[in-house]
């Protein structure tokens, strides 16, 4: 039997992360320690997958960002503004229990249905993610990423994201 998941706004009072284990220990304590803090001061939005018990089986954190167009490839600046309006997938992780069944490329996409749907509200031109190391700069390379040269950090445009408005499931299960 397949575990049911649910995509839900970080709430550490309803959401148990104590068992969460994917790892990284800096990911998980992360999540244990400084989400709730990042989200009371304004600098990240985290959300987690729970399943029915609220156990939390997966997590990413979402944050403001900015990019300089120099620091961009042409092709990827061109038309640009010289600061381009970014959203930041901060942090994400799943749980072992999770890890190898392809769930890493549901959860880019539970994250980055959240940051279209943001930027139609706000305004970003960029999804960007800082890979931690050439196994993460894979895996976004994969699910459409590009690499900024000379770094480990991926941008796609917004522009490129599905619509949100387009199916609304999200989770696993």
């Amino acid at each position: 039997m397949t575990e049911q998941l649910a995509s839900v706004a970080w709430d550490p009072g309803s959401c148990d992360a104590r068992a969460f284990d994917s790892g990284a220990s800096e990911l998980d304590e992360w999540l244990k320690v400084h989400a709730a803090n990042a989200s009371a001061r304004g600098l990240s939005r985290t959300f987690v997958w729970v399943n029915d018990a609220g156990l939390v089986r997966a997590y990413y954190a979402l944050a403001a960002h900015k990019l300089s167009r120099d620091a961009l490839p042409v092709p990827s600046a061109r038309g640009m503004p010289r600061e381009i309006p970014a959203i930041l997938i901060a942090k994400l992780a799943l749980d072992r229990s999770l890890q190898g069944r392809g769930l890493g490329a549901v959860l880019v996409a539970d994250a980055l249905r959240r940051v279209a749907t943001a930027a139609r509200l706000v305004g970003a031109r960029l999804v960007v993610v800082d890979a931690s190391n050439e196994d993460v700069v894979g895996f976004y390379a994969r699910l459409g990423f590009a690499r900024v040269p000379d770094s480990r950090r991926m941008i796609q445009r917004i522009d490129d994201l599905p619509d949100p408005r387009q199916g609304e499931r999200s989770g696993a299960g």
